[in-house]
């Protein structure tokens, strides 16, 4: 990508006959907000850590700004590239208050402390600055830390599970926080989350990672809904699949025919907020559990072999709206939303 801020060519990074990083390619783009997201193991955390200089190289290169900073025998150290690093334990020196571990990486700055308490105010944490870490909540540590890490005004900042650990409130709210000092600091940030709802919510791009490769990256809407292959779907959350044969340029499903350009061995995905589910005496598939609360309820249905398709041992899971959500045993036929029938081979 030309003009990138932080770039990975060809990473590859082994752990003894292990390659946590495989070729992967990566490239961060000036101002953007990007997500790294995928199974674990994966390799999302060790691409950051490599594009951070925190791990050394066994193949292909980083870049910053279009200058060589990691390459096999060769890695310029952290403390020496201009990249934030935020992680899920805040890393906060226990012996400073909130201003002074704010203003620790701006040494040597006459307005040091001017700085860090600009960066307090602009995280919510003005009132907090003689505060020391074990006086702050989880969330207060944590945006001390986001503000330690933006102060020196890096060309881009990694943020490695920096929501984990939190309850939902705390983690929204700093989401938001996050992103709102992101956006006023013009700063590119690459985020690893486990989280793949909290990935799409906040990310302006998501890459996802298969088996130490970025596998696609795109918008979080392109990827959701145009996923490359079966394993890219299931990093994107809850799927329901089904093994099928296609012929024709068709493939039998429990919701009827469906297109494709593809033949033989296929499998079939879709997700629960697609799936709706009508009362039908004679339909394929009986209601075995309703669980949830809420608006929305998670509907656990069985299928059974009846007329053309070959429903039986079939197991759907649906998100259904509370009017609609059927009665435990009740018999029902699935429906699919338009276009939301998936079909990969094999």
């Amino acid at each position: 990508m030309g003009g990138a801020i932080l770039e990975a060519r060809g990473a590859v990074r082994r752990f003894g006959a292990q390659a946590a990083l495989a070729g992967a390619d990566f490239a961060l783009a000036p101002g953007e907000i990007a997500a790294l997201i995928g199974p674990s193991g994966s390799g999302k955390s060790t691409l950051l850590r490599v594009m951070a200089g925190l791990e050394p190289l066994d193949g292909g290169e980083v870049l910053e700004r279009g200058q060589v900073v990691s390459a096999p025998g060769r890695r310029v150290p952290p403390e020496r590239r201009r990249i934030g690093l935020v992680f899920q334990d805040f890393a906060l020196f226990p012996h400073l208050d909130a201003l002074s571990n704010v203003a620790f990486g701006l040494k040597g700055r006459a307005d040091a402390r001017a700085q860090a308490t600009r960066w307090l105010g602009l995280v919510g944490l003005a009132a907090k600055a003689q505060a020391y870490p074990h006086q702050l909540s989880g969330g207060e540590q944590q945006r001390v830390a986001l503000a330690r890490a933006l102060a020196p005004e890096p060309a881009a900042i990694l943020l490695d599970e920096p929501f984990s650990g939190l309850d939902p409130y705390l983690r929204g709210e700093l989401q938001e926080t996050t992103l709102a000092a992101l956006r006023t600091a013009g700063t590119s940030a690459l985020l690893v989350s486990h989280d793949t709802e909290e990935a799409l919510a906040v990310a302006d791009r998501v890459a996802v990672m298969d088996r130490g490769l970025v596998a696609q990256t795109g918008s979080p809407q392109d990827v959701h809904d145009h996923p490359v292959s079966l394993s890219v779907a299931r990093a994107l959350g809850p799927i329901c699949t089904f093994a099928a044969q296609a012929a024709a340029g068709l493939a039998d499903s429990p919701f009827g025919p469906v297109s494709t350009g593809l033949s033989g061995p296929v499998t079939l995905a879709i997700r629960p907020e697609a799936i709706g589910l009508v009362p039908d005496a004679g339909g394929a598939f009986t209601v075995t559990d309703i669980r949830g609360v809420g608006l929305h309820r998670t509907v656990h249905a069985v299928g059974h072999a009846v007329g053309h398709t070959e429903g039986a041992g079939v197991k759907l899971v649906a998100f259904i709206d509370l009017p609609l959500v059927p009665e435990p045993g009740a018999r029902v036929r699935p429906v699919a939303a338009p276009g939301a029938l998936q079909v990969f081979a094999g």
